[in-house]
């Protein structure tokens, strides 16, 4: 049996690294709990555990509820007492519950690195310096006189012993680096010369790090304190007789062979008054629920046809059987896919937008052309919106999904779950009947936009809704599209109706014949000379924007959070074109900002213009054979944007020049632009955790500059292993009853899973993120981020799915204008941490906002 650690979570965005720390590093079995869990009888409902983890978290440790369950921990009797081991807010706990005090630094330390001298004894057996990465802005003291000119620790010993006024705390670690660079940087008085890192209690097993040994950054000899922390356990429970010892039966050398080994949380643990452990524990997931299904009848895979074939052949091959289903009812079968692709010749994503007609109607672009990048910028897709095209609509607040196919719309209920579990359970559904092999990502599905406020409520931070109108979640189930592999120089025709034959070879013979020819985009659409002149801008106050960022900063000194990415909205009031079609905006905004994951979206009553750089977060389609054990995989990824350099500047003179890229580089290598991105990718790292479990993340790439069209940016790339369990889908397709198939849908995880655990984008938010999230939401004033800031992007029925974070980008929303005018908005911000200054914040909003502004502005 392994033994049990208890995981007190004070609502961290790290504390799924540390469980993946535990779990792999010494083979227990983990349960998580919040501090705000309601349980009644502590005592007993410690007993099946072995050692609790008290976690790290925003707040202070003064305050109740910031720490909660850590309190009580503090306080068992002798007969009950665990042993236990704080991280930062935990470490900071204990030290104010044993007589110590909890002070703010001068400086606080979020992202840092720093090295810690250690007494080389106990939990840092053999570990006599760690280099860690921390996150604190309040720290421990335990009352030990440091002086300005105080020697190292290791040359100190009085700093090594209790002190007099705190006699049960003994230190085991200071900070001794005290030159670091950002110190220069900040003009405030500095830290005390020595900062206390560690402590243990002198008779109970209680022990504390300030530090994050879970970090990505961190050296991994910080993991080894864990280890041997838990190593002392043994000991521990033999000296004390503890009415643990037939639980745990360690075995040190066995425990030192599996260090290694992944082993998953699963086990429900009952609580003293009959309750499953399920209902206290920390879970986002939900039962799927009965959604409609648009079924099409299975017929045999019809592959890539060859260039040669004939018009007449293909349609033969592409007519399918009558349907055994009306729409709307559940049928035994999915979709199956019908396709034909072609070179790509001279078309260009424009150019095939106006030969099929889409840019004057409903559709979605996600159009790569202008920056192609060989893993995100490959390939371009249309997805054609016709008007008899199912919609999913959904606003916060809801109990049920509203569904539009033509003029006819009615309310599904969510029965008891969430929008993302009806999504999951809609994309099951539809999965196709076919096994063909494709190695493009998206063969239809749903593609449309999940709006900020929308995010907010997956972390249950309530805001205002929108209405029915104006949706916050809105997708489309494309039946047919077009897909053009920029790599391969290929446009693949696609569609999953039953019987396409003569739209696919309509939309081929069209685009055939064009690509014969050197096609060029006409008239003045394509011109990046042609502004769309503004009536009205109202851009953001320099007064009222620095008064924000002063606000994060004092959050963030009181411990609050670590870092908070602060926006504001730009509205700018404009006469809609003679047609009153925004492709002509779009055309001229891909020019300006070519970009990866530049979009145009015509959906309802939004109609965006995006050309972002961010991919937010992408899956793969499950391994087409399921492993040893019945399990097909699927990759994911996140590629998080934190660190800007204006790639077009002033000199000193106030004349022109370009930043070089090896000049951005170093800009981008100080201590403030990596400790952004580090925060969120350690954020990100844990929502991955959550899901795929401990030990199935990695950390491809840490903090790549990448240059774009007006700016360098600090990239890194965080991937996951998702253990789909989806063997049973594939052997019983789409025949079991509806509900059965809901329930078994449930037991997978998949890429919508990951992404319903990951919203809001930990970019746009900061870290922690639901602590973080609230106080943006006050210091914004509750002003509606809307599809800014929220996520764009498809799902496709083979399995794959591929979401970009809306920013650099200009949205509209019917009738928000007056007078018959267009009112856009352009969102923009940063992250605020304790080495922002106000004016660097203020321009790099700028920078960020003029990017798209260019769009409504004469070109200079």
């Amino acid at each position: 049996m392994k033994a049990r650690i208890l995981f007190i979570d004070a609502y961290d965005s790290f504390t799924n690294n540390i469980i993946s720390i535990l779990e792999t590093k010494l083979d227990v079995e983990v349960t998580q709990v919040k501090i705000d869990s309601h349980i009644s009888n502590l005592r007993s409902f410690l007993r099946p555990f072995s050692a609790v983890v008290a976690g790290p978290g925003p707040g202070n440790p003064g305050n109740d509820a910031d720490i909660g369950l850590m309190k009580e921990l503090w306080s068992l009797s002798d007969e009950d007492i665990l042993p236990v081991l704080g991280i930062c807010l935990g470490f900071q706990s204990l030290v104010l519950a044993h007589g110590g005090k909890v002070l703010p630094l001068n400086r606080p330390r979020h992202g840092v690195v720093t090295r810690i001298s250690t007494n080389g004894e106990g939990i840092f057996q053999g570990v006599e310096e760690v280099q860690s990465v921390q996150y604190h802005s309040l720290h421990g003291t335990l009352g030990h006189e440091i002086l300005e000119d105080s020697k190292w620790p290791g040359s100190s010993p009085h700093l090594w012993k209790p002190h007099e006024s705190t006699p049960a705390l003994i230190p085991l670690a200071w900070e001794i680096d005290q030159s670091l660079a950002y110190y220069e940087e900040i003009a405030r008085p500095k830290n005390p010369r020595c900062i206390l890192m560690a402590v243990k209690h002198v008779t109970k097993p209680f022990y504390g790090i300030q530090f994050h040994p879970e970090s990505i950054c961190s050296h991994s000899n910080a993991q080894e304190v864990i280890v041997n922390w838990w190593s002392l356990l043994e000991e521990y429970h033999k000296d004390h007789n503890s009415r643990y010892d037939a639980e745990l039966d360690f075995d040190m050398r066995a425990l030192r062979v599996a260090r290694n080994k992944h082993v998953p949380s699963h086990l429900p643990l009952p609580s003293e008054s009959g309750e499953s452990f399920s209902s206290l524990s920390s879970s986002r997931a939900s039962s799927p629920l009965s959604s409609i299904s648009t079924p099409l009848p299975s017929s045999s895979c019809n592959s890539q046809l060859s260039a040669s074939s004939s018009l007449s052949s293909l349609s033969s091959a592409l007519i399918s059987a009558e349907p055994t289903s009306s729409p709307l009812e559940l049928g035994p079968y999915g979709p199956t896919l019908k396709e034909y692709s072609m070179d790509l010749g001279g078309l260009t994503v424009p150019e095939i937008c106006r030969l099929v007609g889409l840019h004057d109607s409903e559709v979605i672009v996600l159009d790569s052309e202008m920056r192609q990048m060989s893993e995100l910028g490959a390939y371009s897709i249309i997805g054609i919106v016709e008007s008899d095209t199912v919609k999913l609509n959904y606003s916060v607040g809801d109990h049920h999904v509203r569904i539009q196919e033509g003029d006819q719309s009615f309310n599904d209920s969510l029965h008891g779950g969430t929008i993302f579990s009806y999504l999951k359970s809609f994309m099951d559904q539809h999965k196709p009947s076919d096994s063909c092999e494709q190695t493009h990502p998206f063969q239809g599905g749903l593609m449309g936009y999940i709006t900020y406020e929308a995010c907010l409520e997956t972390i249950e931070i309530p805001t205002k809704s929108t209405g029915s109108s104006r949706p916050d979640i809105c997708f489309a189930y494309i039946e047919r599209s077009i897909v053009i592999d920029h790599m391969h120089k290929r446009v693949h025709v696609k569609s999953l109706k039953w019987d396409d034959g003569v739209w696919i070879g309509d939309t081929f013979r069209m685009l055939a014949a064009s690509s014969q020819l050197r096609s060029t985009l006409v008239g003045d659409n394509h011109n990046p000379q042609m502004a769309a002149h503004a009536i009205s801008i109202e851009e953001p106050s320099n007064d009222a924007y620095m008064a924000k960022i002063g606000k994060c900063q004092a959050h963030i000194r009181a411990g609050n959070s670590y870092e908070l990415c602060l926006t504001n909205q730009t509205t700018i009031r404009k006469r809609p074109t003679p047609s009153r079609s925004s492709w002509p905006l779009y055309l001229r905004l891909r020019s300006l900002n070519p970009a990866p994951f530049s979009a145009y979206v015509r959906l309802g009553p939004l109609t965006l213009l995006s050309t972002s750089p961010e991919r937010f977060m992408s899956w793969t389609r499950p391994a087409a054979k399921p492993d040893t054990n019945g399990i097909l995989s699927s990759t994911c990824q996140f590629r998080p944007i934190k660190g800007t350099v204006k790639k077009h500047q002033l000199d000193a003179q106030g004349n022109a020049r370009t930043v070089s890229f090896e000049e951005a580089t170093r800009l981008l290598s100080t201590t403030k632009e990596r400790a952004e991105n580090l925060m969120i990718v350690d954020l990100i790292r844990h929502d991955l955790y959550g899901v795929v479990g401990s030990g199935n993340v990695n950390v491809k790439a840490v903090m790549v500059v990448e240059e774009y069209e007006t700016v360098y940016q600090l990239v890194s790339v965080i991937e996951g292993t998702i253990a789909t369990n989806g063997y049973w889908r594939s052997v019983v397709g789409n025949t079991l009853p509806s509900q059965l198939m809901h329930k078994a849908a449930g037991l997978s995880k998949e890429g919508i899973d990951v992404l319903a655990a990951s919203l809001p984008p930990g970019s746009m938010t900061g870290a922690p993120k639901r602590r973080s999230c609230e106080l943006l939401q006050e210091i914004e004033e509750h002003t509606p981020r809307s599809i800014y800031s929220g996520v764009l992007g498809y799902m496709s029925v083979s399995g794959g799915g591929d979401f970009s974070v809306v920013i650099r980008s200009a949205f509209k929303w019917d009738g928000d204008g007056e007078d018959e005018m267009d009112e856009w908005k352009i969102g923009a911000g940063g992250a605020v941490t304790e080495l922002s200054t106000e004016e660097g914040e203020w321009e790099e909003m700028l920078t960020k906002m003029s990017s798209t502004m260019r769009l409504f502005k004469d070109s200079e």
